[in-house]
């Protein structure tokens, strides 16, 4: 009997827990995990790029996006018959 009444104090214990638990985390997003990782790492050229984008050459992208865009404000001026 008093096995049982440990055991049932142990599980009561950890259900407590877990509500507590839950009830502080209420309404709060998770951090994704590459902030948690980021977190973690020293700040270099390295860290600040965006993570997967470490073998991209961003100027190039840069320089893609804004002939793009030059692009489109140049076709506004077009008319077509």
């Amino acid at each position: 009997m008093l096995l049982l009444r440990i055991v049932a104090g142990v599980a009561i214990a950890i259900c407590l827990a877990v509500l507590v638990e839950l009830w502080l985390k209420r309404g709060k997003a998770s951090r994704p995990l590459a902030e948690r990782m980021r977190s973690g790492m020293k700040e270099t050229v390295d860290t600040k790029k965006p993570l997967g984008m470490e073998a991209t050459d961003l100027e190039s992208v840069e320089r893609a996006q804004r002939l793009s865009e030059i692009s489109a404000l140049k076709s506004k001026d077009v008319r077509f018959k």
